[in-house]
């Protein structure tokens, strides 16, 4: 069986009566005491406020000072060690007084026996218990508002009725709200446009039978501009399992999505032309030929060569040949129809997908549509360049109906028209 240690100070400048506490606490069995006997104020002022005991007890009388002089001395010195008061006789009205200085309890020496004592001792503890509860329960509640004060998520607090009871400062630096202008509110005034019913649907579905929803969700700032946060939302139950608050904390993700979109945009697409790159290029063919093996259909493949590029880079630069290669991607944007596909494979070279064509002269009158595109000169930046295409066709399923095969025939009848004169265009195979 543990039997605690307390170290007790007694206060009391009677020898006779330091004695007779001490008989007392020896006959205490529940306890090892470490008795400090002490009988003057100051000493006992500069012991309690340099070492640590788990109780204080002060004879009110202590020769021309007074124990309840020692008390106020030493809870202005934030000695938090509970004290008890010896009085000559139980006082009701120096009790209070002895209470309202910060006197634990108070203990009448005629009354003092091992059995008054022991009551004396597991009283002051236990205060001193709920004391310590307490106080660790103002500090978690203090460090709960610094935390909710300060932290960088949004939290919002409402009641089981969704009615909002309280936001942090970056909840309304995220959403531009005010917090008067949110109190009582329902949190649907950030709803913005981008869900429809049943993602809320959803939402609360888990909210009730999980207590939690957490996911990405577009809302509405004050000023109207939408904004994607990583949410989540936790219901709160007391004892009874009933809810009675929900809370939710959130972020705005919307930069760090934005960056992600703008890395993923410039892995599939050509810097200088935001041209889909080879590698999307190949992702689209592959999925247009799965499309038209399932549909029966006929697709084209155009490469695209500029005649003579060389020599525009050669005699204006490659910032000149540069911004000739953007203005040639636009225009031929903008002889495409709606599902094609232009990619830049690099240098001067474009490649063209064409899906869901009837016959093979559609996709030749689309290459004689190109040749004409190039048929006037082009002003680049005080420029006059006449710039000139030769193209190569390849078509599924008369071909290949493999992406890396259409590609290669398509270029390498794109080479027989250079061959043949430049400015033209050679159909694979032919």
């Amino acid at each position: 069986m543990h039997i605690p240690c307390l170290r007790v100070a007694v206060v009391d400048d009677d020898e006779g009566d330091l004695e007779l506490f001490r008989r007392c606490l020896e006959m205490l069995p529940k306890y090892r005491i470490d008795l400090v006997a002490l009988s003057q104020p100051q000493q006992a002022l500069d012991l309690l406020l340099r070492e640590t005991v788990d109780i204080v007890f002060l004879d009110y009388q202590l020769g021309k000072s007074t124990g309840l002089e020692l008390l106020r001395q030493l809870r202005a010195a934030e000695c938090a060690a509970p004290m008890v008061m010896l009085t000559g006789q139980g006082d009701e009205q120096l009790a209070v007084e002895l209470m309202k200085a910060g006197a634990t309890d108070y203990l009448a020496k005629a009354r003092l026996a091992p059995e008054t004592l022991d009551q004396v001792l597991r009283n002051a503890m236990r205060i001193v218990g709920l004391e310590r509860q307490a106080a660790l329960a103002e500090e978690k509640q203090r460090l709960a508002a610094k935390v909710f004060d300060n932290v960088l998520e949004g939290v919002l607090v409402t009641d089981a009725d969704a009615r909002i009871l309280s936001v942090n400062p970056a909840f309304t630096a995220i959403t531009g709200y005010g917090e008067a202008e949110l109190l009582g509110k329902n949190p649907n005034i950030l709803r913005s446009n981008f869900h429809d019913q049943a993602f809320y649907q959803n939402m609360w579905h888990d909210l009730m039978t999980s207590g939690q929803w957490k996911g990405e969700i577009w809302n509405n700032a004050k000023s109207g501009n939408a904004f994607l946060m990583w949410q989540t939302i936790s219901a709160v139950k007391n004892n009874a399992g009933r809810v009675t608050h929900y809370v939710s904390v959130l972020f705005d993700i919307t930069e760090r999505r934005r960056h992600e979109d703008n890395i993923r945009h410039q892995a599939y697409h050509d810097e200088l032309t935001d041209l889909p790159n080879r590698r999307l290029f190949f992702d689209r063919l592959t999925l247009a030929l799965v499309q038209a093996r399932r549909e029966g259909e006929m697709l084209a493949l155009m490469f695209i060569d500029l005649d003579n590029f060389k020599q525009v880079n050669d005699l204006c630069g490659h910032d000149i040949g540069d911004q000739l290669l953007k203005q040639v991607a636009e225009q031929l944007k903008d002889s495409m129809r709606k599902g094609d596909t232009l990619s830049r494979f690099g240098g001067d070279e474009f490649v063209l997908l064409l899906p869901q064509i009837k016959a093979t002269h559609n996709a030749i009158l689309f290459a004689e549509k190109i040749i004409r595109i190039f048929a006037a000169p082009l002003d680049i930046a005080g420029h006059r360049l006449d710039v000139k295409a030769s193209i190569g066709i390849s078509l599924y399923p008369r071909d290949s109906d493999e992406p890396e095969t259409l590609v290669k025939m398509a270029d390498a009848a794109m080479y027989a028209a250079k061959q043949s004169g430049r400015n033209r265009y050679m159909m694979a195979g032919h």
